[in-house]
């Protein structure tokens, strides 16, 4: 067990440096001048939030907390996601962006209203110092009334779906010579996060099940999930550096260096995944 504790420590400081590292690289999208303040804003807004996960994944990691860890990957791929379905086209940016920063918003007040005025039909004293955070969610009423004609069910629904994960993995996915990495592969990952987010049985059996494994089978696989949640964290990074330079039209060779060091930190952690198919499954 010590062993392991300090494998998972030094992989996941490995994969932290690497990351900061790759943070640096940001700066030539960060200055790009042709977007308004407000777009330069929300996109960094979007960009620090991933990083924040990103680092917070690491941090689970090094404590061995994969499972956890699982969870906030979740919240990087799907903002890695909406960074590429934005940056992807530039003839479809301004109305992308708008979509996300202004239409999405909009929406959200209104379900956020609906929310508030539900708990608080549902609270004795609705009117008392103690729920007023709850109704400052409720809109004015003519903001209310503003927001439900501009926005019907069908088009509420429509926007939300068009910017589900699943959706935008999929239109993203058929771009014919996309330069991002292994984003089909996502689909897996996120469909076993989906299991631990919302604890459905099999959220909540696959931890359980993999304690009761013997010595060998679980540190096997202990290492190989280890590596593979900080391959994939460097990975959603480097898919948002890259769309950003492809964006600005800044030259590529940082990114590949990036790719480099990635490709340098997979080999480092030993064939963790080949090691357990071996103990898993035999080898041929």
């Amino acid at each position: 067990m010590e062993q392991l504790a300090f494998v998972q420590r030094e992989w996941a400081e490995r994969g932290l440096l690497a990351f900061r590292e790759m943070l640096t690289l940001m700066a030539p999208v960060s200055r790009f001048n042709s977007w308004t303040r407000e777009q330069r804003e929300t996109l960094g807004m979007l960009l620090t939030a991933s990083a924040r996960s990103s680092e917070s994944v690491f941090l689970l990691t090094a404590y061995g907390q994969l499972w956890d860890a699982e969870i906030v990957l979740r919240s990087v791929f799907e903002g890695t996601l909406k960074v590429i379905f934005m940056l992807e086209s530039s003839d479809q940016f301004a109305v992308r962006y708008d979509e996300y920063a202004k239409d999405l918003f909009d929406i959200s007040l209104l379900k956020d209203h609906q929310k508030a005025k539900e708990f608080l039909e549902g609270v004795s004293e609705p009117h008392t110092a103690e729920w007023t955070p709850i109704r400052e969610r409720l809109l004015p009423e003519t903001q209310y009334q503003d927001l439900r004609n501009r926005y019907d069910r069908v088009q509420r629904r429509e926007l939300e779906q068009k910017w589900g994960f699943t959706n935008l993995l999929n239109a993203l996915s058929r771009r014919a010579g996309t330069p991002l990495k292994s984003l089909a592969g996502l689909a897996w990952s996120y469909s076993l996060m989906s299991h631990l987010q919302h604890a459905d049985y099999v959220g909540a059996m696959l931890p359980l099940e993999r304690d009761m494994r013997s010595t060998e089978r679980r540190e096997a696989l202990h290492c190989a999930h280890l590596a593979r949640l900080i391959i994939d964290t460097l990975t959603s990074m480097l898919n948002r550096l890259t769309v950003g330079y492809i964006f600005v039209r800044e030259d590529l060779g940082p990114v590949m260096e990036a790719l480099s060091t990635i490709d340098a930190i997979r080999k480092s952690f030993g064939g963790a995944y080949e090691r357990w198919i071996e103990v898993e499954y035999g080898a041929d």
